[in-house]
């Protein structure tokens, strides 16, 4: 892991506002609930391309060896860069290609899986002025992450999950990310996962789980973990900001759900979407409005 993740994030970060849509809140609140669980992108955090990064890597646009020799990869040509973006589609899509045979539907990659993979080619090609075996390409994908997709706190993210946690409710994470993921979240919020208010043993993780929403079966390990509570999923109210990775995935899953939209540049709507098969049961223009909920 980088030791210097937080002083890292927050020296490359700079403030993001949401743009708010054009959309009314509806904040009838559904009965019973015990559980809440959180999308992250484009939810507690503002999204500067509206989602995780791995589909938007945007080569054209950044100072790849800039990233590589902060990174600690020196190249021999600046040329180099430009064939990181076809080598990553490479190795994520056969990734995906190998998991699906598995029979995973909507598979996910470890990101640092794929770096290493980038990186072994480039050395095989020339390209790189030393072995990179056995360098962690940790920082390497912190970096490339935060340069693609800068991120930043939603208005009202921290403090309303420490809200609901006080008012009894089990607060946890759903979400498409990588390992870098509560890093940053822990970096600009300056605590960790759980003093912000989350149950380490409710948060799923695609990378970990090889899978991404909108597959249903993500949800599966915290849904689990509060039904040997007594909490059964109709009790869970799952809050995200798009209509087929957040709400018709959730419901799929038996839970309850919030459409997320704070901010134009995240709002997935997905009209015309025919996997789109369920409206959300609120909502929720401002994380704040989610006070509602406690009594």
């Amino acid at each position: 892991m980088i030791d210097n993740s937080k002083s890292i994030i927050n020296s490359i970060l700079t403030a993001l506002k949401p743009i708010p849509p054009d959309m009314k809140s509806n904040l009838e609140i559904p009965r019973n609930i015990k559980a809440i669980l959180f999308d992250i992108y484009g939810t507690l955090l503002i999204s500067g391309t509206g989602d995780i990064s791995l589909a938007s890597l945007q080569g054209d646009t950044l100072d790849m060896d800039k990233i590589l020799k902060g990174s600690g990869f020196s190249t021999f040509f600046t040329s180099c860069s430009m064939k990181i973006p076809s080598l990553m589609n490479k190795f994520i899509t056969a990734r995906h290609d190998e998991l699906r045979l598995q029979g995973i539907d909507y598979p996910e990659v470890d990101i640092r899986t794929i770096w290493e993979k980038v990186l072994g080619e480039l050395w095989l090609e020339g390209l790189l002025n030393e072995n990179p075996e056995n360098k962690s390409v940790d920082l390497l994908a912190l970096r490339h992450e935060l340069s693609v997709n800068p991120v930043w706190p939603m208005p009202g993210f921290p403090e309303i999950v420490l809200q609901l946690k006080n008012a009894g409710y089990h607060v946890g994470i759903v979400s498409n990310a990588q390992f870098y993921t509560p890093l940053i979240m822990e970096a600009l919020t300056g605590q960790t996962l759980e003093e912000i208010g989350f149950d380490l043993s409710l948060c799923a993780w695609s990378y970990e789980n090889q899978l991404a929403k909108p597959s249903s079966e993500i949800f599966d390990k915290p849904l689990k973990k509060l039904a040997d509570i007594g909490i059964k999923p109709s009790e869970v109210l799952y809050i995200g900001n798009d209509m087929l990775n957040d709400v018709t995935a959730a419901s799929t899953a038996g839970c309850r759900t919030a459409l997320f939209a704070g901010d134009r540049r995240s709002l997935r709507l997905r009209d015309g979407d025919k996997r789109v098969k369920t409206k959300p049961d609120m909502i929720i223009t401002e994380l704040k409005q989610i006070e509602s909920l406690i009594p």
